[in-house]
């Protein structure tokens, strides 16, 4: 049925007129592979079979895992994967719903036979797609948000959410030391330093689901304490939101909510979904003030309702630019997550002036989002979620190179030596990873572990851990400046 649907949405798409020519050196989206003995493809285990129905330029596949095991729930495939970090030869994964709910310890020595350890077990009734490590003091954080699709089920009231701290000196014996709970019932993305978490979570007089920022001090890991919030005015119970952040162009509400975080020096950078960027100086963590805001919705839509009740609108991450022998970034790579058609895209944002920040150039995938039916007044979009998600630079790239998850069309590699023209430079298309709740491949993330330079990508339908060696041309040079 799903295949059917993908020939007949190819169909579609080949018979609709395009709004515009593509730009130059624009990606194309991914070819479906042919796969006449109908392998499945989530037994493909054997590297060489797994290399087989996989698209790659300029990567090498070094190795992959489904991580099979006790931590998948009855029925899973495989491991379902968001965030990763790695310290030393250890690896320590995010479980994704549906398939794996905790966080899976694994040995990475060897990539092309990479072991799990250990598992961590997240609260009942939660998901905990978010972790980070603090390698020197080795202390895992991992994140809890209230999640139906957990079978084990919370007992006698609501889930604890929020932020568990784990000491992980012995990666085959993780102690959970203490644990931060936020009301509200949802957290989302985090950074950490060796002395606070920094967490996107529902507070005591937060609105459904709009998440704000907690600065949570774990100097005692046994008793981290919350040291500081931010939210958006309009984002807790009395408070009314600016007309920015009120109603989408459609006509639909606006979803205000703490995101994605990224720490870069003294700043911390935000995405606040339909409110955009939020930068904050955290030159005093338990301080929090804005330095500068990029809101882009309205003129664009927000993406309420889709796929889901309650997501995914807006801004998914803003990462700044690596810059060094600079105070502060000067470009920042902003990514939407849109499920809805046309989905999100890349912006490249030049924020020398993180007051007045200026949209430089845009990436996007030819097929994916340029096709307009003039003939119904809508896009025309592959099926299955053809979003943009999260970007992570290249550590020997000056800044210069970004590897870019995009759901169903895989990693794709970046060059923006000249931010006002990015080239797609390389790109790894998993085998299709499709499940009964999703079409398509689930590319969530890339890590590059900066003592081997290798990269780890997640896959969050159960297709596990997948990791590339970088072969394309590297960068010599930070980008050239945007504001000039």
């Amino acid at each position: 049925m799903r295949a059917t649907k993908r020939a007949l949405a190819l169909t579609v798409l080949g018979v609709v007129l395009i709004a515009a020519p593509a730009t130059l050196g624009a990606q194309e989206a991914a070819r479906p592979l042919p796969n006449p003995t109908t392998r499945d493809m989530f037994r493909l285990d054997d590297l060489e079979s797994y290399k087989q129905f996989s698209q790659v330029k300029n990567f090498e596949i070094v190795g992959h895992s489904y991580f099979r095991g006790p931590w998948v729930v009855p029925g899973g495939a495989g491991t379902g994967i968001n965030t990763l970090r790695i310290c030393g030869t250890i690896a320590y994964l995010a479980g994704y719903n549906p398939t794996v709910f905790g966080a899976l310890i694994v040995d990475v020595a060897n990539p092309a036979a990479m072991e799990p350890l250990s598992f961590i077990p997240g609260n009942p009734g939660t998901r905990n797609a978010y972790l980070r490590v603090d390698c020197a003091r080795k202390i895992l954080a991992l994140g809890h948000s209230a999640s139906p699709e957990n079978p084990n089920k919370a007992v006698g009231g609501a889930a604890k959410t929020g932020v568990t701290l784990h000491d992980v000196s012995d990666p085959r014996k993780p102690v959970k030391l203490g644990e931060y709970n936020n009301p509200g019932q949802f957290t989302h993305g985090m950074e950490m330093d060796d002395r606070y978490v920094y967490l996107c979570g529902t507070g005591e007089n937060s609105k459904p689901r709009a998440e704000e920022l907690h600065v949570v001090d774990h100097t005692d890991a046994r008793a981290p304490r919350l040291a500081a919030s931010f939210h958006v005015m309009g984002q807790r119970v009395g408070e009314a939101f600016s007309a920015m952040n009120q109603k989408n162009p459609n006509g639909t509400d606006q979803w205000v909510t703490c995101h994605e975080a990224i720490k870069d020096g003294s700043r911390l950078y935000l995405a606040y979904r339909d409110a955009g960027v939020v930068i904050l100086d955290i030159s005093d963590p338990t301080k929090p003030s804005v330095v500068g805001e990029y809101d882009y919705v309205p003129p664009f839509n927000g993406d309420p309702g889709l796929p889901r009740p309650g997501c995914c609108p807006g801004a998914h991450t803003a990462a700044p630019v690596p810059h060094a022998g600079q105070p502060h970034p000067s470009l920042l790579v902003l990514t939407d997550e849109h499920f809805s058609c046309p989905p999100g895209f890349v912006r490249i944002l030049d924020i020398t002036n993180p007051k007045a920040a200026q949209v430089l150039s845009t990436i996007h995938i030819a097929g994916v989002d340029d096709r307009y039916d003039f003939t119904t007044g809508k896009f025309v979009c592959p099926p299955g979620q053809q979003s943009s998600h999260l970007p992570y630079f290249e550590p020997r790239s000056h800044g210069s190179l970004f590897y870019q998850a995009w759901y169903d069309q895989g990693l794709r590699a970046f060059d923006i030596s000249n931010p006002f023209s990015p080239k797609e430079v390389g790109y790894f298309i998993s085998p299709d990873t499709s499940i009964r709740t999703q079409i398509g491949r689930h590319t969530r993330e890339a890590y590059v572990d900066p003592a081997t330079n290798l990269i780890y990508v997640t896959d969050g339908n159960g297709g596990g851990l997948t990791v590339l060696r970088y072969t394309g041309p590297m960068p010599q040079h930070p980008p050239i400046p945007g504001a000039r």
